[in-house]
């Protein structure tokens, strides 16, 4: 194709100076421009779309160039109308002018505002290349679920115009067939995405049960937290700091009943099933109960004690009283009157000094007050951050993010006891031990809470979550690796196995390195 783009620009006699604005104060560069609208007009008659939006149409010479080459095309303008990001005022009017004879509609309007572009489907999408990094990828966001081609203008107009399509280009790249760019003028980075699939455009949605269709396998299994350690050990063993986190706090209250909420893969359940637990494990996702099923068949020393129920959790029988129930990173995937549902029968279903442990990620304080400060900085510096830090499924499926003050109040109104910190899966308890300064709170990336009908035992929780300094000598502890290979390659990681002995007083806990 890009062959055949190439031959037709050359070829090409097409001038978009015969319709251009007279008084167009860039008018200076019209001859440098000829070659660049000749490529417009070549993509167009290539790919002949029978439907265009473009999104910045200043005078209309984009426009032109592509109804010239595919005359019968139907074709959508957006444009702001105003002087921002190589706009002008009034230019919307002569594009007007100059598309009667067409089927030209146009919109005056931000893109950038928008959640869906107007109507529904359109073979080519054009997006200007005049914008800042964050106009970009939104627009290409909305684009990638309602754009056959999606052609970005001036890939190298600019830094932030580059790194902004380029971070499209990474993140969803899997939505992608193919994409091509051509230097050109100021550069043209033609895209072909795939049909319409269950992430495309990432709108938001109404509630959790509209997004029941995208957790899938390739979600639990390439992207979801925790899957290289699962795919390591297929729920043999538990992995992770932030479930490591989770599972210790589980053991503060007797093994009895434990209900796991949105159970995902099955790790947790495997983990409380080794430490004693009766575990009923809910997921509304046929993938996930298949992949924890799996998870159960390969660990049958304890899978009699898990009971899976693939079914909402606010549809789902309880059959409390429960000792423990966990919700991780369950929560940011329900609306609030769907949480409030769920905060309601939990609290009816747990036993006397049962607890209720959730774990939630981010703290929609570093969304909103850590990260657009790191982005300030970047910018000072000349630094490169995503101006969305959210990965595709976070932005699909977070639909209700957490911060502090929301999750108590909620849970709140149906747990008189309840106790939220701020925190990260590597030091869990540091928050519930000192008190954190508010720029510790607004860039700690994770939230933890326990609720319960009864007081909180927070000493308990500590003991679980901190491990005491170790004053013995050191002759109390030993570890010792089994079998260790006679010969390791330089730069190389190796699985051990490590006998621990501990001889002291002391609980000893362990959770992975940061980056480790």
């Amino acid at each position: 194709m890009i062959e055949e783009i190439l031959k037709a620009a050359t070829e090409s006699a097409y001038d978009f100076r015969k319709n251009a604005y007279p008084d167009d104060p860039l008018r200076h560069l019209f001859p440098e421009w000829i070659p660049y609208y000749r490529l417009k007009w070549a993509i167009a008659r290539v790919l002949q779309p029978r439907s265009i939006l473009e999104i910045g149409v200043r005078f209309g010479y984009s426009m032109l160039a592509f109804l010239d080459a595919s005359p019968s095309a139907r074709y959508v303008g957006i444009d702001l109308d105003s002087a921002t990001f190589g706009g002008s005022v009034g230019a919307i009017g002569w594009a007007r002018h100059v598309a009667k004879g067409y089927r030209a509609d146009f919109i005056v309007g931000d893109s950038t505002k928008m959640d869906r572009f107007p109507g529904d489907r359109y073979d080519l999408i054009h997006i200007d290349g005049q914008q800042d990094g964050q106009g970009t990828m939104h627009d290409l966001r909305l684009a990638s679920g309602q754009g056959s081609y999606v052609l970005v203008d001036g890939y190298f107009w600019s830094r932030q115009n580059f790194l902004g399509a380029s971070e499209f280009l990474f993140r969803y790249r899997d939505l992608i067939e193919f994409y091509e760019v051509i230097p050109g003028y100021a550069g043209e980075l033609l895209i072909k995405m795939r049909e319409a699939g269950p992430f495309a455009g990432l709108q938001p949605a109404e509630s959790s049960m509209a997004l029941r269709n995208v957790y899938t396998k390739d979600y639990y299994l390439l992207d979801c937290e925790g899957y290289e350690e699962f795919k390591r050990t297929r729920g043999a063993t538990l992995e992770g700091a932030r479930l490591e986190a989770v599972a210790r706090l589980c053991g503060v209250g007797p093994a009895g009943k434990a209900l796991d909420l949105g159970c995902g893969r099955g790790e947790l359940s495997l983990e409380l099933a080794r430490r004693g637990f009766a575990v009923d494990a809910i997921d509304y996702s046929k993938d996930a109960i298949e992949i924890a099923s799996e998870a159960l068949a390969r660990n049958p020393a304890i899978s009699s004690s898990i009971s899976l129920e693939c079914n909402d959790v606010n549809q789902a029988g309880m059959n409390g009283p429960y000792n423990v129930a966990v919700a991780s990173d369950l929560i940011e995937h329900m609306k609030p009157s769907e949480l409030d549902v769920l905060y309601r029968r939990v609290s009816e279903n747990l036993a006397q000094y049962g607890l209720f442990i959730i774990h939630t990620y981010p703290n929609a304080w570093y969304y909103q007050y850590e990260y657009r400060r790191k982005l300030r900085i970047a910018a000072a510096i000349g630094a490169y951050l995503p101006v969305e830090p959210r990965t595709r499924y976070e932005l699909l499926m977070h639909i209700n993010e957490q911060s502090p003050r929301v999750l108590k109040r909620e849970l709140s109104r149906h747990f008189p006891h309840v106790l939220v910190w701020f925190g990260n899966p590597y030091e869990p308890g540091e928050n519930l031990g000192r008190k954190f300064s508010i720029q510790e709170m607004r860039s700690a990336p994770d939230l933890f809470a326990v609720a319960s009908n009864s007081p909180i035992p927070l000493p308990r929780m500590l003991s679980r979550l901190r491990m005491e300094q170790i004053l013995e000598p050191l002759s109390a502890v030993s570890l010792r690796v089994v079998a260790p290979p006679r010969i390791m390659q330089a730069s190389s990681g190796y699985d051990l196995q490590v006998e621990l002995h501990n001889g002291s007083r002391v609980d000893l806990k362990h959770s992975h390195p940061i980056g480790g």
